[in-house]
């Protein structure tokens, strides 16, 4: 009995240290999507520079200079240098495609279902407050929030992949080679272990259930 306490507590620590250690990235990333979303709903003008189509979606690339590009310079003012650079990194504008307007369009009920899933969280601490740890109201409350998190998590490095290999295939720089796309990398690892310890105590649960049925 102890030694299945044990097991549930250890596995609903490490749950909740990994979602609440990866809560401000995972902020992040739905911030940007949503302002990429807003953005993706109108025109946007600024002036002195382009006109952004209504549909386009920001995306962040890797390049390279070709062999034959002209290194460009700039000047060190502190010490009058002028020295060369290139550019590595661009941010522009690309058209998404139709997947990943579906993939858009699925993560609206799974944030729901996500908030469903925190919600399921906060009463599982309630239960382990109330001394109530092993029970199949909790496996279903941890399962809940494992496996929806883990879901708007894939659902977003998803759509990144989708706007950035779109990106990859609209955009063409001049003197330059485009050799990735920057966006969300999910943390498999920060993925797979809060499945796998709702698991493993789903499992504890079980066993302690045939163990109070043998006594």
């Amino acid at each position: 009995m102890n030694k299945f306490r044990i097991l549930g507590v250890i596995a609903i620590i490490a749950i909740i240290a990994n979602f609440f250690g990866g809560l401000d990235e995972n902020w992040r990333d739905f911030k940007k999507g949503f302002e990429d979303g807003h953005n993706s709903a109108m025109e946007i003008y600024e002036p002195g520079r382009h006109i952004i189509p209504h549909h386009a979606t920001s995306v962040k690339l890797n390049v390279e200079p070709l062999p034959e590009t002209t290194v460009d310079s700039l000047s060190n003012n502190r010490v009058d240098w002028t020295l060369p650079y290139t550019v590595t990194e661009i941010e522009t504008y690309a058209k998404p495609s139709a997947w990943y307007i579906l993939v858009i369009g699925l993560a609206i009920p799974g944030l729901f279902f996500f908030l469903i899933g925190f919600y399921s969280l906060i009463r599982l601490l309630i239960s382990i407050s109330r001394r109530k740890v092993f029970t199949p109201a909790n496996v279903l409350r941890l399962r809940w929030f494992a496996y929806t998190s883990a879901s708007l998590k894939i659902l977003t490095a998803i759509g990144e992949w989708l706007t950035g290999s779109a990106a990859m295939n609209q955009i063409s720089i001049p003197g330059y080679k485009i050799i990735s796309y920057v966006g969300y990398s999910p943390d498999w690892v920060a993925i797979i272990l809060p499945i796998l310890f709702a698991e493993i105590f789903a499992i504890g649960v079980k066993m302690k259930e045939e163990q109070d049925l043998t006594i």
